[in-house]
C-alpha cells in the first residue's frame, strides 16, 4: 500500500466521521426541542456580542450541566465568532470547528480524488478548492437570504415596538412582545436581546450586540433613535412610526431599483463568468491546449492580464448597477 492510498483511505475515514459527527448533530436537534432552542440561544448570544461575556460564560456554564457530554464538548471547542453566526442563523447543526473541518475534509478529498482520476497535481488542486469551498458559498447564500427576510420583517416590528410602548409597557416589555409574536429571523435577534438583557446588560450593551450580529443599516438607525430618546427624552413611539415608514419606502426603492437594474446585472454575470467556464471546459477537455498559459512565457503574462482584465471589468460592472438608497 503506496503513501497515495494511505491519503485517500485517511481523507475518506475523516469525511464519513465528520458526515455522522453532522448527521448525529442534526438528529439530535431535531429529536429534542427543548435542549435545540437552549443551544441556539446559546450560539447565538456567543457568536459575536461584544458586550457581558462574563455573565454569558457564568449562564452557559449553567445552562449545560444537564446536557449531554457529546454538546458541551461542541459548545466549548473554540469558534470565529462571524462564521458562529452565519451557521446559526442558517440553521446548520454544527459550530464554527466542525464546519471548518468538514471543508477541509471535502479540500482534501477534491485533491485526492482529481490527482488519482486525472493524474495531474494542478487539477486536484482545482477539484479540491471547489469543493472546499462550496460549502461556505452555500452558507453565504443562506445567511444573505436570512438578513433580507429581517430586513423585510422590521418595520412591522418596529410598529408592534410603538404600539406597545403607547399602551403604557415598558421598551424591555415591547422588546419582549416583539420575540414572541413575530416570526424569525426577527422573533429570534430580539429573544436574545431580551435574554442579554435578562443577564444584566444595559438597553445600549444589548442593541450594540444586536447591530453586531444584524449589520443593517436601518437596524442602526432605531438603535440610535432608541440611545438618543433614552438620553434627551422624548416620544418614542412616533420616533419608531418614522423610522418604519422611512424604512419600507427604503424597502420600496430598492424593490424598484433591483427591476430596473435587472438586466445590467444579469449581463454582468454572464460577461463574468463565460470566461471562468470556458476555462474549466478546455481545461478538462484539452489540457494540453490551455496548459500554455502557465507553461509558456507569453501564456503567463497572458494569463495574468486576463486575470486582472476580468477584476477590473467585474469591479466596473459593479459599480454600475449598484445604487446605494
Amino acid at each position: 500500500m503506496n503513501s497515495l492510498t494511505i491519503l485517500i483511505l485517511c481523507a475518506v475515514f475523516l469525511f464519513v466521521f465528520l458526515l455522522v459527527v453532522v448527521v448525529y448533530g442534526i438528529l439530535n436537534e431535531s429529536t429534542f426541542a427543548e435542549k435545540r432552542t437552549v443551544k441556539k440561544r446559546l450560539l447565538f448570544m456567543s457568536a459575536g456580542g461584544k458586550h457581558g461575556q462574563e455573565k454569558l460564560a457564568q449562564y452557559r456554564n449553567a445552562a449545560l450541566k444537564d446536557v449531554g457530554a457529546f454538546e458541551q464538548m461542541l459548545l466549548k471547542l473554540p469558534r470565529i465568532p462571524a462564521l458562529d453566526r452565519m451557521l446559526v442563523k442558517s440553521k446548520v447543526a454544527v459550530n464554527a470547528s466542525v464546519f471548518i473541518l468538514a471543508s477541509l475534509s471535502l479540500a482534501l478529498l477534491g485533491f485526492l480524488l482529481g490527482y488519482t482520476l486525472l493524474h495531474r497535481f494542478s487539477s486536484g488542486i482545482l477539484i479540491g478548492l471547489l469543493l472546499g469551498l462550496a460549502p461556505l458559498f452555500m452558507l453565504r447564500m443562506a445567511v444573505r437570504s436570512y438578513y433580507e427576510k429581517f430586513q423585510e420583517q422590521l418595520p412591522e416590528a418596529l410598529d408592534l415596538l410603538g404600539r406597545a410602548l403607547r399602551s403604557g409597557h415598558a421598551l424591555t416589555s415591547g422588546l419582549n412582545m416583539v420575540a414572541e409574536e413575530s416570526v424569525d429571523p426577527i422573533k429570534a435577534e430580539f429573544a436574545i436581546t431580551v435574554d442579554e438583557l435578562k443577564l444584566g446588560l444595559t438597553v445600549k450593551e444589548a442593541f450594540d450586540n444586536l447591530c453586531q450580529r444584524v449589520p443593517s443599516p436601518d437596524l442602526r438607525f432605531f438603535v440610535v433613535a432608541v440611545t438618543i430618546q433614552r438620553e434627551t427624552g422624548g416620544n418614542l413611539a412616533e420616533i419608531l412610526d418614522s423610522i418604519s415608514r422611512l424604512i419600507r419606502e427604503r424597502v420600496q426603492f430598492g424593490r424598484h431599483v433591483q427591476t430596473l437594474t435587472a438586466e445590467g446585472r444579469l449581463s454582468a454575470w454572464v460577461l463574468i463568468s463565460l470566461p471562468l467556464v470556458m476555462f474549466l471546459y478546455i481545461y478538462f477537455a484539452n489540457y494540453d491546449y490551455i496548459s500554455m498559459l502557465w507553461t509558456e512565457r507569453v501564456g503567463l503574462i497572458l494569463l495574468i492580464g486576463g486575470i486582472v482584465s476580468q477584476m477590473i471589468g467585474a469591479y466596473v460592472m459593479k459599480r454600475i448597477v449598484a445604487i446605494e438608497i
